[in-house]
């Protein structure tokens, strides 16, 4: 049983010899890579989502008759474009710390960096959205209405109330999606020290 043991010892230790210090880079910079697209990718998608929303308002926004619905058009357009230059800049400088050949100290260093900022720029994507949503219940009804739906007093309540209990649920739990899955990357980068 001893030799048997001893044996398959042996053979593991030979064959993590033969294992290229290359390979084991390239293994963990696709680990990390897809660690990041987790968030990458649901990212593209409201950047997507936010760049058709603007261009909707900018195609109709001949229907907006009063300067509030203007105002509220406009200020939709500017945070439906800022939303996601906020994420695609965080999102890059994530992308540039790819680079698993720098130092690990470096490394850890820069992501560090990065999660802080990405944390930030994810609050303040929060509290733009909470004013997006201000925006759009007010273009609500000239956008897709026919009849005057903010007359009724119901719709106020109503909308703003739903709104905000939503988007304080969605925003909590990509905040948690998303902390989670940077801890991820850290776990990873913190395994490269060992």
């Amino acid at each position: 049983m001893e030799l048997d043991d001893l044996k398959k010892t042996w053979s593991e230790v030979a064959n993590q010899a033969k294992i290229d210090p290359k390979i084991i880079d390239k293994i963990t910079q696709s680990k990390y890579k897809s660690s990041l697209k987790k968030i990458i990718y649901p990212e593209i998608i409201g950047v997507l989502i936010c760049i058709l929303g603007a261009l909707y308002i900018g195609f109709h926004f001949d229907n907006l008759d009063t300067n509030l619905l203007k105002g509220s058009g406009i200020l939709a357009i500017i945070i439906l474009v800022a939303l996601p230059l906020l994420s695609l800049i965080s999102l890059l400088q994530f992308n540039s710390i790819g680079d698993l050949n720098k130092p690990y100290s470096e490394t850890v260093k820069d992501f560090a960096i990065q999660k802080k900022r990405f944390h930030k720029a994810l609050k303040i994507n929060s509290m733009l959205s909470y004013l997006l949503l201000v925006t759009v219940i007010v273009l609500l009804s000239k956008l897709f209405g026919e009849n005057d739906i903010t007359k009724n007093k119901y719709f106020w309540i109503f909308s703003f109330s739903l709104g905000y209990i939503f988007l304080l649920f969605y925003s909590k739990w990509v905040a948690k999606y998303y902390k989670n899955t940077l801890q991820q990357v850290e776990d990873l980068l913190n395994e490269l020290k060992q």
